[in-house]
C-alpha cells in the first residue's frame, strides 16, 4: 500500500529502546506538545512472543495521546489507537506512523530488542 502524504513531516524523537509507556515533548510552531504512547495488550500469550509485536494486531495495539499546555491547563487534542501509514489530524498537527513494532520486553522496560516505532509530525496551519 502506498500512502500519499499531504504534509512535509518531521521525524518524531521516539526511542523505542526506552520502552513503553513513553512520552516525547516537542516544540512546533508556537506551542509545546506532549505525545504520550502506550501499548495495550489484552492477550497475555503475546507477552511470551520472542519477536517484536507488529501493531495493531488481535490482542494488542499502540495508543497515542497528544496534549498541549494552555492558560486554562492541559488540553488533550487527540487520543487514538494507531494504524501504520494512516494520516491523523489533531487540530493544527498532522501525524503519521510508518512502523509500529514493540517487543514485549520493551513494555515497562528498556533495552535493545528490535522494537521500532517511527512517526512524523507536521503543522497543518500556524498555531
Amino acid at each position: 500500500m502506498t500512502t500519499t502524504l499531504h504534509y512535509p513531516y518531521l521525524r518524531l524523537p521516539i526511542d523505542a529502546d526506552q520502552g513503553f509507556p513513553q512520552a516525547v515533548r516537542i516544540s512546533l510552531g508556537e506551542r509545546i506538545y506532549v505525545l504520550s504512547m502506550y501499548v495495550n495488550v489484552t492477550d497475555e500469550a503475546l507477552l511470551r512472543e520472542p519477536d517484536p509485536l507488529q501493531l495493531p494486531r488481535a490482542g494488542a495495539f499502540l495508543a497515542l495521546e497528544v496534549s498541549t499546555e494552555e492558560a486554562e491547563g492541559t488540553r488533550i487534542l487527540f487520543r487514538r489507537k494507531l494504524v501504520p501509514d494512516l494520516e491523523y489530524f489533531a487540530d493544527e498537527l498532522a501525524l503519521v506512523f510508518t512502523e509500529l513494532a514493540v517487543h514485549p520486553r520493551n513494555l515497562n522496560g528498556t533495552g535493545a530488542y528490535d522494537s521500532s516505532v517511527v512517526g512524523g509530525v507536521a503543522l497543518r496551519w500556524a498555531s
